[in-house]
């Protein structure tokens, strides 16, 4: 059985859609994952964040046989805006064909309180057939999901029928930096819906995202895990290399001048993308190794 993944926009920041998604397509990947996340792609606005600009890329993707799988697509949400947001975004991924919406759910409420006040944007993704999936947002500070021992809690407060959990292990690196991150990831395996694959290595300074396999996330244990299962879990390569996060895991943005070529950026793609072929039969149409 060999496994479907997506790779993520986001490594693309900088340049055109059209540009990420041509580039993609040369190395032989055919999902994506449509990245609209503010505060990671360089320029990108909530004005921005519309369904008219997900029509052109869900054309451009008709055009070059691509599809996207999942849509990450994180704001500034809180208590006022949280269903707009939601039902914003909601409205994107049914343009887009797409099943799985990814973001971070607002700091300044419960759980709780953020399920009732976007139950008009769950009730929309229940018909429009759209999962929520919530991941933890990589800094240090609380969070509704902090890690496996957050489970219970979790699914006690959400409904399951349109909510779920992104788990993000590169995320986790920074979020809880004295934690083993491949044994809680994989304690959550089973409860997560889709994983995001990051890798990072941690300076004197700041943590810097790198190859999958290069970083401190020890990649090779959880995708043991992942070939066992019985039914397959989606996942995407999500390689923010115009990001860099402190050491209390804020992201910031590196100067655009800095962003990588397109020829690095698929360097880097092909060799994180080979080294998880070591592990998982991955669905590729024409990848050949760099």
């Amino acid at each position: 059985m060999v496994l479907p993944f997506s790779i993520s926009t986001v490594a693309y920041s900088g340049y055109s859609i059209d540009i990420a998604l041509d580039s993609i397509h040369s190395i032989g990947v055919r999902n994506i994952e449509l990245a609209l996340i503010l505060g990671a792609v360089y320029g990108l606005t909530e004005q921005a964040v519309n369904v008219e600009y997900a029509q052109k890329i869900k054309n451009q993707l008709d055009v070059r046989g691509m599809k996207c799988t999942s849509l990450a697509s994180h704001c500034q949400m809180n208590a006022d805006n949280c269903n707009e947001q939601l039902k914003k975004r909601v409205k994107i991924c049914a343009v887009l064909g797409c099943k799985l919406l990814i973001l971070y759910a607002p700091r300044g409420c419960s759980l709780n309180e953020f399920t009732r006040l976007v139950e008009e944007s769950l009730q929309l993704s229940k018909q429009l057939g759209v999962r929520i999936l919530i991941e933890n947002v990589g800094d240090q500070l609380p969070y509704i999901f902090n890690g496996s021992h957050d489970l219970e809690s979790f699914f006690s407060s959400v409904d399951s029928n349109v909510m779920g959990l992104n788990y993000d292990p590169g995320n986790f690196a920074s979020h809880r930096p004295f934690d083993n991150i491949a044994q809680d990831a994989i304690a959550c395996l089973n409860a997560c819906e889709h994983l995001h694959i990051k890798d990072v290595v941690c300076t004197d300074t700041h943590y810097e995202f790198c190859e999958v396999g290069d970083g401190i996330c020890d990649y090779s244990k959880l995708l043991i895990e992942m070939k066992k299962r019985a039914k397959p879990i989606m996942f995407s390569i999500e390689a923010p290399y115009g990001l860099h996060r402190t050491l209390a895991g804020e992201a910031n943005f590196k100067p655009i001048e800095e962003r990588l070529s397109i020829s690095e950026i698929e360097e880097k793609l092909c060799r994180s993308i080979e080294f998880i072929g070591r592990y998982l039969p991955l669905e590729l149409n024409s990848y050949t190794a760099q």
